[in-house]
């Protein structure tokens, strides 16, 4: 469909009684008040002053329980990380706690909740620090008689959330089973070295060989590397890294779903064992989960999760939340249990994400690596891929751009330095102000409304133009073209208005272009 803008221009506690007893020990970034203090260390980033009457905001930076732990030194660590337990066989449970936040005196209270919701035990303390880290757990007797389901610690400092862990109190195993039971699940450092040796970077590559975006990728199938279509968008071809240091280059995918945010590439490799699958129904909300994640430079670490939460109405669209960790989790990354098999894939979806060049996610620079793309903490089941895909033909990457499967990946520099959807624009001189920003419109309404901004280094003249596209990639309408001419260093705003009364209610997205390439772009919603 081809339309004409409306608007164009160019224009610049107390301790509560349990049937058994409660102890709780806290490890912070200073010595405490109240003499709780296991250990002491300073780490000073940065200095943020706090204004009476506003409490202090704290960051989870990462929290795990177990039944075992010990201080070494200035750390404390859980000895057997687990989200389940059995009253016969573990005696106690620690819920550990890593935060970011300000330095000076606040309150911090923890409080226990069984399975029908009620608070059993609650625990306060005060605490000072003239640094940002803290650690901190605590720790509950297990009694006979407690009540099995899904159990949590709700952490407040100054009275705002500072983190819930849940775990899950089971039945006791019965003490003559009939078979054996399952092995135990190997170590942390096992399902590491498992999990990084099948585990390879995957750098998309423009037309020059340029880097456009990296992420994570991992083994499923022979000679089949799952990863998040994220990464693959928009490149001409597709760079490599083994855990070993071997590099090769690639062009073919074997399967994708742009919507869902998964693709299957061609990687040919008769050294590495791809990672086992779990089975569809072997995980739960609570359970303790591993995700890998980068600190740069090529470096493979893992991290300790939960799964939190579900998303999704059906099975057929359900995603899975985490914990928050101390990482980053990367697009393309997989998603663990105890045991080493896959349960998902780190991937955010197509729609509702943010603009830069590599599309829809917050990233970083790796030096020397391009650009590493950092995912929101969701993760797609493994189940919702289907399984024999790794043995059907392959399409390369000029297939898949040629038929539109593929975006134009955005520049290394753009053109436009900011866009704003918005309900409507007014002039201001010679430029355009937007009013009421949103990312979501009506049909009843009919029409959206965009402003950006450009500011280009250096002289340019073309012709500009919108470009609205489906979750598919494929276009549903765009503007006319129409000239526009560009002093460098100068602030020119253009705006648009757009009807989307024949449009069907979705997720969208715009493409801001110049000369037929685009510079800018953005999701946004579309309702009744």
């Amino acid at each position: 469909m081809q339309i004409t803008p409306k608007a164009t221009s160019i224009r610049r506690a107390k301790l509560a009684n349990l049937a058994a007893a409660c102890a709780l020990v806290i490890v912070c970034a200073a010595p405490l008040h109240a003499g709780h203090a296991v250990s002491a260390t300073t780490l000073q980033r940065s200095t943020v002053t706090q204004t009476p009457g506003h409490p202090a905001q704290f960051r989870v930076v990462r929290s795990l329980c177990g039944s075992k732990g010990a201080s070494h030194g200035n750390d404390f660590q859980i000895e057997d990380p687990k989200n389940e337990f059995h009253p016969a066989e573990d005696r106690q449970i620690i819920v550990y706690f890593e935060w970011e936040g300000p330095p000076g005196s606040q309150h911090a209270e923890g409080i226990w909740r069984s399975p029908d919701g009620k608070a059993m035990v609650t625990s306060d303390f005060d605490l000072a620090s003239q640094g940002t880290h803290y650690t901190g757990y605590w720790t509950l007797a297990i009694p006979e008689t407690i009540a099995t389901g899904l159990w949590a610690l709700e952490a407040t400092i100054d009275g705002q959330p500072a983190g819930t862990q849940t775990f899950r109190i089971v039945s006791d195993r019965s003490a003559a089973p009939t078979a054996a039971g399952p092995p135990p699940p190997p170590s942390p450092g096992e399902v590491y070295q498992r999990a990084s040796a099948a585990s390879v970077f995957v750098t998309s590559l423009d037309a020059e060989g340029e880097p456009i975006t990296r992420g994570f990728g991992f083994f499923v199938d022979k000679n089949s590397v799952l990863t998040a279509f994220q990464v693959v968008d928009g490149a001409t071809s597709l760079r490599i890294d083994f855990a070993d240091g071997v590099r090769t280059v690639v062009y073919d995918v074997v399967a994708w779903n742009r919507p869902a945010d998964w693709a299957i590439l061609k990687v040919d490799s008769d050294k590495v064992q791809p990672l086992e699958r779990a089975a569809p129904d072997s995980w739960r909300v609570g359970d303790l989960c591993y995700v890998l994640t980068s600190q740069g430079q090529g470096s493979r670490t893992i991290q300790s999760v939960s799964l939190t939460g579900l998303q999704g109405s059906t099975k057929s669209s359900q995603r899975l939340t985490l914990s928050e960790f101390g990482g980053q989790g990367i697009l393309g990354a997989p998603l663990l249990d105890r045991y080493g098999r896959v349960i998902g894939l780190l991937s955010g979806g197509l729609a509702g994400m943010g603009s830069s060049r590599m599309g829809n996610w917050t990233a970083y620079l790796d030096p020397g690596q391009g650009i590493t793309a950092i995912a929101d903490l969701t993760v797609l089941p493994l189940a919702q891929i289907p399984p024999g895909l790794a043995s059907q033909p392959a399409s390369t990457l000029a297939d898949l751009a040629t038929h539109g499967a593929l975006e134009k990946p955005l520049p290394q520099v753009s053109q436009v330095i900011t866009g704003s959807f918005c309900e409507d624009f007014r002039r201001v001189g010679d430029d355009f102000m937007p009013l009421r920003t949103t990312r979501s419109f009506s049909r009843a309404r009919g029409n959206l409304a965009l402003v950006v901004a450009w500011a280009p280094l250096n002289k340019l003249k073309g012709m500009q133009q919108l470009r609205v596209y489906d979750l598919n990639n494929q276009p549903v309408l765009q503007t006319t073209p129409s000239k526009i001419e560009l002093q460098p260093r100068v602030t020119n705003t253009s705006a648009w208005k757009l009807p989307l009364a024949s449009v069907p209610p979705g997720i969208y997205r715009v493409d801001v272009l110049l000369n037929d390439e685009p510079q800018w772009r953005e999701f946004f919603q579309l309702v009744e």
